[in-house]
């Protein structure tokens, strides 16, 4: 899925909004995932775009990122979960807003051409260009989820 910066980011904002948009009738207290409700999808989501703003942010400032004490994808998942838990649904879907448009401030200040360099992460280190891609499967799959779960009545 090779693409420009700006179909890159483009791409990003149109599957956060059709995530929004499919996650926008489940009703709250139901859950998406098991022991995921909707707070605690935003929460997850949230916790993901916070740690990638802290990584930029550090990247383009050019100082070392922060080590993270990643364990694996649930470890870490359940630590934003938890992080969250005395947030409302909307909320946790605010603080997902706030580190989306934090995060996106630095994926546009990073020069197209440094698209291709690599960023360390806490799993592997990843292009620019390889982090967006994934960020836009990673939603996409989700509305698939969800999808899914309404067509089989469970949502």
């Amino acid at each position: 899925m090779s693409q420009d910066k700006a179909s890159l980011l483009q791409a990003l904002d149109a599957e956060r909004d059709n995530l929004w948009a499919v996650l926008a009738d489940v009703d709250p207290a139901v859950d998406i995932y098991p022991g995921w409700n909707k707070r605690d999808f935003f929460a997850h989501m949230a916790g993901w775009d916070a740690l990638m703003f802290t990584i930029f942010r550090d990247t383009v400032a050019g100082i070392p990122v922060t080590p993270y004490p990643y364990i694996n994808v649930d470890v870490t998942n359940a630590q934003f979960v938890a992080e969250r838990q005395s947030a409302t649904v909307e909320g946790a879907k605010l603080e997902c807003e706030i580190n989306r448009f934090a995060l996106k401030i630095f994926l546009e200040s990073i020069p197209a051409d440094a698209y291709g360099q690599l960023v360390r992460f806490p799993w592997a280190s990843e292009t620019v260009t390889q982090f967006v891609e994934g960020a836009i499967i990673h939603e996409r799959d989700h509305a698939r989820d969800i999808i899914e779960l309404k067509q089989a009545g469970k949502l």
